[in-house]
């Protein structure tokens, strides 16, 4: 998983394998709250209306992984291993995203947008 995650942030040519990937997370996740998802999705978009992707903005993201490890501490012990799907993937994502490269950063974006979409279909909450 971890390959096909960092392709879909460092090539442009994967558009249509992440949107079909997002949409499994998704699925696979849709009994994680969608409000826990916003929290996280809150700051990536504060990021993303930086008219600059900094080494600060590079630094506040990942800042998020920390995040998501805390809100799957907060998550009811039998839904944290759906949790842990959305957090690794996630992580594997701000991983492969370059601090000097905003099309990384955009593509993170993207990537992050289909899993809330999808999640949004398939949420049980």
């Amino acid at each position: 998983m971890t390959n096909e995650v960092s392709s879909f942030i460092q090539r442009d040519d994967t558009a249509k394998k992440m949107i079909e990937f997002a949409d499994k997370l998704a699925l696979a996740i849709k009994d994680v709250s969608t409000s826990q998802i916003r929290n996280a999705y809150g700051t990536v978009k504060k990021l993303e209306m930086q008219t600059d992707f900094t080494e600060k903005s590079y630094r506040e993201l990942l800042l998020l992984k920390p995040k998501l490890a805390y809100a799957r501490g907060r998550t009811e012990s039998k839904k944290r291993d759906t949790f842990k799907l959305l957090e690794d993937a996630l992580s594997q994502a701000i991983d492969a995203v370059e601090v000097k490269d905003r099309e990384t950063f955009k593509r993170f974006c993207n990537f992050f947008e289909a899993i809330l979409a999808y999640h949004k279909v398939y949420s049980t909450k």
